[in-house]
């Protein structure tokens, strides 16, 4: 799912994407573990809770790197989406 994503709130072993926001590509993988792919790196998630808002969701996860670099991250996501994506009219 392709969204805007704004990074609320990080601890230290992820603090270098403290306060990070721009386009992002969220992807289910299995149970609670998703691909993030965002600012050109990919990052593994394991979702640990969720706020549906009215035009974004909350999450707070796990979140890794390919360098192995692990730590807590809580982040909104807003998911784009456009009649283009097949979406029956009347389901909206």
């Amino acid at each position: 799912m392709k969204g805007n994503l704004k990074i609320v709130g990080t601890n230290n072993g992820v603090d270098r994407l403290k306060d990070a926001n721009g386009e992002a590509v969220l992807t289910y993988k299995y149970h609670k573990n998703y691909v993030l792919e965002f600012q050109n790196e990919t990052f593994f998630l394991e979702i640990l809770d969720f706020i549906v808002g009215d035009d974004f969701i909350e999450f707070s996860a796990w979140i890794g790197d390919k360098d192995k670099n692990f730590g807590r991250i809580a982040f909104q996501f807003e998911p784009k989406i456009s009649r283009d994506d097949n979406i029956p009219s009347d389901s909206l």
